[in-house]
Formats: C-alpha cells, sequence, structure tokens
C-alpha cells in the first residue's frame, strides 16, 4: 500500500511579516533607484552641493561648497561677485546634524547620500508602525505603515536629489514615540535634534508643541517648552547665527517664498519681519491659504489618499502639521504644493501620526470590508499614481520623459552614457578646479572648487583673487536629448555652446577631448596629466557636436 500523500499547508504570513517585507521592498527599490540616478546622471545639482558641503569636513572645512555659493545673494541676484572659495552654506540652511555623515561620505563617496536618505525616510516607516503597535490592533498598524511606503508624499522626496529634511520624519515619529510610552530621553532627544535638521523645521517642533498643549494633558508644560525652544531656536538662527554667513535668508528664501507679504520692505526682510507683516495683513493670508485652488486640493487628496480618507476629520492630525501646512498655503508659487518635493516631510508625519490617534477609538471600524477595500484601493491608486509620474526621472528607463515630443532614452543607452561620462572625466585630477554641466555635478563634487557650467566658470580664493576653472566640462548630445521638450534644457545648451567658443576664440582655453560622450578644455596655464587625446581633428569634432545640437535647438523653434 502506498502512503498517503502529504498535504502542505502553508503558515499564513502575519502582519509584521507584511509589514517587514512591504517596507524592505521599498528600501530596496528606492535605493536602487537612487543609485541608478547616479550612475545615469540623472541624479544633479542638490546631489552634488550637499556632497561638497559634507566632504569639506573631511578637510576641516564643514559646510565649505562653491556650489551653496552660486546661489548666494552676491552672485544668484546681484550679478555683483563671483562664486567664493570658503563660503559656507549656512548662510542658506543652518543644517549641524549633516555632520553625522562625514565618515560614510569618507568611506562611500557619492554612493553615501542615497544610503543616508533613503535610510532615515525607511527607518521613519519603521517609528511608524512602532507607534502604531502602542495602541492598536497589528493589523491596522500594518496597514498605517503600509500606507507611508506608498504615499506618493513620500515616494517623491525619498527619489528626489539628496536634502536635509529626509530625517524629519524618524525624529517626529520618535518623538511621538517617546510621549507615547513616557520616555523622556526619547522625547527629548528627538525635540532637541528637530530645529538643528534644518532652521525652519522649528516651525514643525512648535507644531508639536501645540499639540501637545491643546491634545496631551500630562505633556502640556513639556509642549509649552518645546513652543518655546522652537520659537528660540528659529528666531535666534534666522536672525542672529545665519546672517554672520550670508543675508540670503532675508533677501532670497524669504524674498522667494514669502516676499509678496514684504512689499512695503521691497519683498525683503527677516523673520520676525515677515510675522509682523502677516498679522497686519489678515485679509492678504486668507487670500493665500485659499489659492491657487487645483495645488492646493492636488496637496490634500496626496496626502490623504493612502490612507483612504477616513481620518481626514482628525483633529489630531491638522494639529501636529499646522503651522507647516499654513506656510507651505500661504507661500507663493506651487513650490511648497509639489508632493514630490522635500517640503512635504513637514506634512507626512502629522497626517500619518494623526490617523494613529484617529484609529484608537475606531478599531472596529476595520472589520467593515467595505472600509479594508477602500483603504486598499486608495493606497494602491497612490501608489501607481506616485510611479506613473516618474518623480525626479528616477523611472526614465521605463517611462518616457516626454510624449509630445517623444523624448526616451532606454536603459542600455542611460548606462552607456553613465560609463562614457566617468572615462571622459576620469581625466581631470582629483584636486583641479572644474567647471561642469549639472548632470556631472555629483559625480565631481568630491573637490574644493566645483562649478556649474554654463553659468559660472569664474571663482574668487579666500583673498579676494578672481581665477579661471582649469577644466571645463559640457555634453551637447545629452543636452541635446531633452532640448525639444524642455525649454531650460535648451536654453543652457544654447548658452554653454556660445560661451565655449568665445573661450576657445579668446586663447584661454583649448579642446582636451571631443566625442560623443562630451567635450573637455583645458586652461592653457594647466598642465595636462593622465591619456589626453592628441587627436588633429578636435576642432572638427567640436564643429559637428555643435552643429548636431544646433539642428536640434532650430527643430525646437519651428
Amino acid at each position: 500500500m502506498s502512503n498517503p500523500p502529504i498535504e502542505f499547508t502553508p503558515r499564513p504570513i502575519s502582519p509584521r511579516q507584511r509589514f517587514l517585507l512591504g517596507a524592505g521592498l521599498f528600501t530596496a527599490l528606492a535605493l536602487a533607484l537612487q543609485f541608478w540616478r547616479i550612475y545615469t546622471l540623472t541624479a544633479t545639482f542638490d546631489q552634488g552641493l550637499f556632497l561638497q558641503e559634507i566632504w569639506s569636513a573631511l578637510g576641516g572645512r564643514p559646510f565649505e561648497s562653491t556650489l551653496a555659493s552660486e546661489l548666494s545673494s552676491p552672485v544668484l541676484l546681484d550679478k555683483t561677485a563671483l562664486p567664493t572659495l570658503g563660503y559656507l552654506h549656512l548662510g542658506q540652511h543652518f543644517t549641524p546634524l549633516l555632520l553625522l555623515w562625514v565618515p560614510l561620505v569618507a568611506l562611500l563617496g557619492p554612493w553615501s547620500l542615497p544610503i543616508v536618505q533613503i535610510g532615515l525616510i525607511s527607518a521613519g516607516g519603521l517609528v511608524l508602525y512602532e507607534l502604531a503597535r502602542c495602541d492598536l490592533d497589528e493589523r491596522i498598524a500594518c496597514w498605517i505603515a503600509l500606507s507611508y511606503f506608498a504615499s506618493g508624499t513620500v515616494i517623491g522626496p525619498s527619489l528626489e536629489n539628496f536634502h536635509d529634511l529626509c530625517a524629519v520624519p524618524v525624529l517626529v515619529f520618535s518623538l511621538l514615540l517617546g510621549i507615547r510610552r513616557s520616555n523622556r530621553w526619547l522625547y527629548g532627544t528627538a525635540a532637541l535634534l528637530l530645529p538643528l535638521v534644518r532652521e525652519d523645521v522649528g516651525l514643525l517642533a512648535f507644531s508639536l508643541g501645540l499639540w501637545m498643549v491643546l491634545r496631551q494633558p500630562r505633556w502640556r508644560w513639556a509642549g509649552v517648552g518645546l513652543c518655546l525652544y522652537a520659537t528660540a531656536a528659529v528666531v535666534l538662527i534666522t536672525n542672529t547665527v545665519q546672517p554672520l554667513f550670508g543675508t540670503e535668508v532675508s533677501d532670497r528664501l524669504l524674498s522667494a517664498r514669502f516676499g509678496h507679504f514684504l512689499s512695503d520692505q521691497g519683498g525683503k526682510g527677516s523673520t520676525l519681519d515677515l510675522l509682523q507683516a502677516m498679522a497686519l495683513q489678515p485679509q492678504r493670508v486668507v487670500q493665500e491659504l485659499l489659492t491657487p485652488v487645483g495645488p492646493t486640493l492636488q496637496l490634500l487628496v496626496a496626502l490623504w489618499l493612502p490612507l483612504g480618507f477616513l481620518p481626514i476629520l482628525g483633529l489630531d492630525a491638522w494639529l501636529l502639521m499646522a503651522v507647516p501646512l499654513f506656510l507651505a498655503l500661504a507661500a507663493q508659487g506651487v513650490t511648497a504644493l509639489s508632493i514630490n518635493l522635500r517640503f512635504m516631510l513637514y506634512l507626512v508625519p502629522g497626517v500619518f501620526a494623526g490617523s494613529v490617534i484617529w484609529w484608537r477609538s475606531r478599531q472596529a471600524l476595520f472589520e467593515q470590508r467595505w472600509v479594508r477595500r477602500l483603504w486598499q484601493s486608495c493606497a494602491v491608486a497612490s501608489l501607481v499614481f506616485a510611479l506613473i509620474g516618474n518623480p525626479h526621472h528616477s523611472l526614465s528607463m521605463l517611462i518616457p520623459d516626454s510624449l509630445n515630443p517623444w523624448v526616451y532614452v532606454s536603459p542600455w543607452q542611460q548606462l552607456q552614457r553613465g560609463y562614457q561620462s566617468r572615462a571622459l572625466t576620469r581625466n581631470i585630477p582629483k584636486d583641479a578646479s572644474v567647471s561642469a554641466e549639472t548632470q556631472l555635478i555629483p559625480m565631481l563634487a568630491e573637490r574644493r572648487v566645483l562649478l556649474r557650467y554654463p553659468f559660472n566658470y569664474r571663482y574668487t580664493d579666500e583673498q579676494g583673487q578672481a581665477h579661471d576653472v582649469e577644466w571645463i566640462v559640457l555634453q551637447p548630445r545629452f543636452k541635446a536629448t531633452y532640448a525639444p521638450a524642455f525649454r531650460r534644457q535648451a536654453n543652457t545648451l544654447e548658452h554653454g555652446m556660445n560661451l565655449t567658443q568665445h573661450l576657445l576664440a579668446s586663447g584661454s582655453y583649448e579642446i582636451a577631448r571631443c566625442g560623443p560622450s562630451g567635450i573637455l578644455l583645458k586652461h592653457r596655464s594647466t598642465t595636462a596629466t593622465g591619456d589626453l587625446s592628441t587627436n588633429a581633428n578636435l576642432k572638427q569634432c567640436l564643429h559637428q557636436e555643435f552643429e548636431r545640437a544646433q539642428q536640434v535647438l532650430n527643430q525646437r523653434q519651428r
């Protein structure tokens, strides 16, 4: 007699296992896409700026960045100065916590920043899960945490160029977890660090303190303390510390977003001036909060969609993000409302932590099938919308960058482009001064002098002496690929070609290498090292590359 067949019954996956699987998948895919962006030249300016200022700390010059100097008021707005060697980025953003990543940059170079960014944002999801588990059924906790990873307002900032706000979710959720577990060390550490992420994160900390005062009686006085600390930090940093390094806060940053409230002062002023102006213009404030209607509604939908809109009526979420949301709606332009940008991380913690609180007294609702189906459908829709939007060109290997006109670069072409670009720039000495097009900035950022071509190719040293950079790198074919669809790329391409021809005609630069991968110019005073081409047809190559790019520009103009 034969033995009866053995039946194997698969063990059901627990909610915790399902969450860990989702979190791991998010982390792995997001990290892979970030590495892909760096290698294929879709990571751009900010990626290089932050790498340069963190790398500078290895030489005892923390926060120094010539790339940041290009964004200073005298260079960017007044056009009265050149980028300066020794400029500190602290004048634009006060970000002392970035020094934590110096050892990792020393070890892994440009590949370190994606690890930091994706690691911190993923850690935020882990802490959110632990926060939800304190009071909720594990299934609900799992769904909330997975909704976090499915949110377009999390996916977009995760795939963006490296930014300082990536630490916000994990710190906010840690602060709230400290409150829930009555762990004053956890709460105190997170509260202390929040304003040190970036100067305006103190405004988010103020919202957290306000929520504690109004909704957490046991922590009311701690909330008062947090409000006072956050207010003092913002005022002190923006009005006293940052002006020591530059006038960018009043001249550029506040003016760009809130200059419409400071029209009596020429659109410029300090944070205190802005608060006073808003208090004196309540009608204007209300008007700005309600307009533009379309982007505002899009923002709110994106925030609540992955949660099925169910907790939208909960007061806690709105209190937790009160001040950042107010400033996002009051700011001019739509940048602060863009769901793919880093500014969403001011709002994300409040939405998801508020949802945890909302579900505490409504857990029986989760047993309703229609609730689970609605939530699941909305979370999937949020994920799909986020991916088909191709945030920051992260999925350009699958999704065209433009449909009309058609712009698509295959994965193989992108890989080739990355390989050839590295071969081209390998000829540049590591300590040489360079001006390179934006897409090349991240791979060249570990040096003292790096500028963005064609906007700048000259700089001043610490003694105020002006210098030309030793090397210039441009890629007409790269720009020409995107010029038909993107005006900025077309304008930069035309500007770069005109400036290159001028520099060559002046005799200050000569062609070192030329080919489909790009063009390398060397200053005549620079002694070349390495395997540089001595091709006699370099000028003809340059002419052909520029002629090919010009044809694309002419087609675009028609």
